[in-house]
């Protein structure tokens, strides 16, 4: 087939697409489709919140099937087919590759905060932000201490690290174990790899991190 044929017939497949009327009105917001199945599966899941699926490794409930094997893949059984070509990064969506890519490896951030500088790669992640710094909402809190958190994952890495003494990002070189993933970075490059990027503008001097090369 010739590259203009091939142009030729996906016009036409999405121009057929396109025309399929879409009949079947929510009443609740501004959602149609062409299928009453679809109808009944958006009231369910975005309206109702019906959770009918449930994980049998855990307490999640899903509206979606789907969601609930992207779930179980992801947590329970670590299945990561999406890989990005730049670097190590995994992901058991498309769309969380698309947003690795876009954020980490071509600095894209389409959401802006209205009220400082901020800017961010998700929606979600934006409100995070105006919650956290400037309306002040954690709603997460530490059932040990006073800690508190916007998001339930932060929460969850608190606990482990801070009261139960866990942690996953360990050295492959030795035994130093952290609680970042920042952190193990600047402890391989500077301990074993011997990077320092931080020099002194006076000597020759050079520093692993910055608050190094400031106190001496």
């Amino acid at each position: 087939m010739k590259f203009e044929d091939f142009i030729k017939n996906e016009n036409v497949r999405e121009q057929t697409f396109e025309d399929v009327p879409k009949n079947h009105q929510c009443n609740l917001c501004d959602y149609s489709t062409s299928r009453d199945i679809d109808l009944t599966n958006h009231v369910n899941r975005i309206h109702l919140k019906t959770k009918t699926y449930k994980c049998n490794y855990c307490d999640t409930e899903a509206s979606h099937k789907g969601h609930l094997n992207q779930h179980i893949n992801s947590v329970h059984l670590g299945i990561k087919n999406h890989k990005c070509s730049h670097c190590d990064y995994r992901a058991t969506q498309s769309n969380y590759l698309k947003k690795h890519i876009s954020s980490v490896h071509l600095g894209i951030k389409n959401y802006k905060c209205n009220s400082c500088d901020h800017q961010t790669t998700t929606k979600s992640n934006l409100k995070k932000h105006v919650n956290t710094v400037h309306l002040g909402i954690k709603n997460y809190k530490c059932s040990y201490c006073n800690y508190q958190s916007n998001t339930e994952g932060v929460l969850k890495k608190h606990i482990n690290i801070v009261h139960i003494g866990k942690t996953d990002r360990k050295c492959s070189y030795c035994d130093y174990q952290a609680t970042t993933s920042s952190n193990l970075k600047k402890h391989v490059d500077g301990v074993h790899l011997g990077i320092k990027n931080h020099k002194c503008t006076q000597c020759n001097f050079q520093a692993t991190e910055k608050v190094i090369l400031i106190s001496i």
